[in-house]
């Protein structure tokens, strides 16, 4: 037994500072004999804490030239909330941790499959080792060739309302990240959304969030100046930064700013005049019928100044003006590389990939192969360097222990109080990122989720903790540690560790055999204390 206040203490401060599994398990021993109080809980997840969470919240283009408006072929998504401090451009960096490279396959490949997608199973990891990892990752990016018709019927199946319900449209994401046989396009997709943010509480009702969430699987890999010029004339995006109507004697510069400063150059990158010379070029772009429409009559078809060039520009022309500049396609591989790999990469390594990035023409799967391909990405400081978003964190865990999931209330109700809500980030800057996921509240809420997936629920997590184990291949303690270990953790924990582990179960056991003393109630303990270590909250 141990207090509330101790364990929730402890956790905040091992998840901040990296702390092993280990240390929690030496820690919970040592408080086993403080005399327990009304507010104690049993180490064994019997039943969910009752915690209420608080969120926390270029060159020169032909000015003759005028480019056609042409129409939207996809649309929208949802989301609003507060607004932070964008950061710069150009961070600075931090010296390297460790750039020791992993060697171990087994861990390279559960590092790769819970990076370029939401992990995998012990199965699934299995498959992609004998397949390669050059092999996996042309399987990650060609996605096309990949069947992905199961997710889509059970999605189907649910008979949901993905235009006017944001549970349904909810529930729709959660069951592709953690079924698609197209991982890495549904992890675009979830970058996409915290990048090109728009918002459901703002957005409303419609097929805006539905439409913005197509268009960016549809463009997960593409070109990012058509994905640019798309998202100018998606409706949710109208809506979301006021330009239902954007006419020419007052131009909205709301769109025209944040697309410099959040999708594509970053702070400090541009002027004010800047902003309102390339509002100009949208004014027109508009909504009519719930699609995006040009308002010819309310265009301004005037010469403009912007970033140092001279024509009669529109929207489209303003794209690729940005795409020109090199500040943009450093921008977007800073955004990419940290995303995917670590925080504040050296210089030398996003001049690489803005380079990849320019000679493709703009390429997000060139980019990403680059990425997925480096040296860099395999490294030891990107190794579990960064905390698991909510998202990567629920469908990781369901998809690692092989769950059968239909995504109720129940699963989704985690992950607002986690601090992420799928199609409603807190702001026009997306959702937190790596150690802002963690808090209080954050902290004590994932531990809610992972003793709830420990316990197990038919109708919630339909899955079997003892008849995952082969009873007949079971000779001691450390086969079961092994086994669980290779499932949540690639297999990668000290001796130390799995000693401590070892010992743990030993001490539920009390010295009865293992064919008959592996409950379900002392492996969901197990279970429990693994995922609620440091190790399995990093990705």
């Amino acid at each position: 037994m141990l207090f509330n206040k101790d364990r929730r203490l402890f956790l905040q401060t091992a998840a901040k500072l990296g702390l092993s599994a280990g240390a929690l398990i030496i820690f919970e021993q040592a408080c086993s004999n403080m005399v327990p109080t009304e507010e104690a809980v049993s180490l064994m997840p019997t039943s969910q804490p009752k915690l209420t969470p608080t969120l926390v919240p270029a060159q020169v283009i032909d000015s003759t030239s005028q480019t056609p408006v042409p129409y939207p072929t996809a649309g929208p998504t949802p989301m609003v909330g507060p607004t932070s401090q964008p950061e710069m451009a150009y961070p600075m960096n931090t010296p390297a941790v460790n750039k020791k490279v992993i060697d171990d396959p087994r861990v390279r490949m559960g590092h790769l499959l819970r990076r370029a997608g939401f992990g995998a199973s012990k199965e699934e990891i299995d498959k992609h080792l004998s397949m390669g990892e050059a092999e996996t990752i042309s399987y990650l990016l060609d996605y096309d060739k990949s069947d992905d018709s199961e997710v889509e019927s059970r999605i189907e199946s649910l008979n949901l309302d993905l235009s006017d319900k944001l549970a349904d449209l909810q529930r729709m994401a959660m069951l592709r990240m953690i079924y698609t046989n197209r991982p890495l396009q549904e992890k675009m997709v979830l970058f996409w959304h915290g990048l090109l943010t728009s918002g459901w509480k703002k957005v409303g009702k419609g097929p805006y969030m539905l439409q913005q969430d197509e268009l960016f699987r549809s463009h997960a890999f593409g070109n990012y100046d058509d994905l640019l010029k798309a998202v100018a004339r998606d409706s949710a995006m109208l809506i979301w930064l006021d330009s239902r109507v954007n006419k020419k004697n007052k131009p909205n510069e709301n769109f025209a700013r944040e697309l410099m400063e959040l999708f594509s150059m970053g702070v400090g990158t541009f002027t004010e005049e800047d902003v309102k010379e390339s509002s100009r070029a949208f004014t027109g772009w508009s909504l009519k019928k719930k699609v995006f429409h040009f308002q010819e009559n309310q265009h301004d078809f005037g010469v403009k100044t912007f970033l140092g060039n001279i024509g009669n520009y529109d929207g489209d022309d303003v794209v690729d003006i940005i795409m020109e500049q090199p500040v943009t396609s450093r921008f977007i591989s800073r955004k990419l590389f940290e995303f995917f790999a670590y925080d504040n990469p050296e210089e030398e390594v996003i001049a690489r990939l803005a380079k990849t990035f320019n000679d493709s023409g703009y390429s997000i799967t060139a980019l990403l192969k680059d990425i997925l391909t480096s040296e860099e990405f395999y490294t030891q400081q990107a190794y579990r360097s960064k905390i698991k978003s909510p998202a990567e964190l629920i469908a990781g865990t369901i998809r690692a222990l092989g769950i059968e999931s239909t995504v109720t209330y129940q699963v989704r109700k985690y992950m607002g109080p986690m601090g992420q809500e799928l199609f409603n980030p807190f702001d026009v800057s997306g959702w937190p990122e790596n150690e802002e996921w963690i808090n209080s509240s954050t902290l004590l809420n994932r531990l809610n989720f992972v003793n709830a997936v420990a316990e197990g629920n038919r109708r919630h997590f339909d899955y079997d903790l003892v008849n995952m184990i082969d009873l007949k291949t079971v000779n001691e303690t450390k086969d079961v540690i092994d086994h669980f270990v290779d499932i949540l953790l690639d297999g990668e924990i000290s001796e130390e560790e799995k000693g401590i582990y070892i010992a743990y179960l030993d001490g539920l056991l009390k010295g009865e055999d293992l064919q008959t003393g592996l409950t379900k109630d002392r492996l969901a303990s197990l279970v429990y204390l693994v995922m609620s270590s440091p190790d399995y909250q990093l990705a």
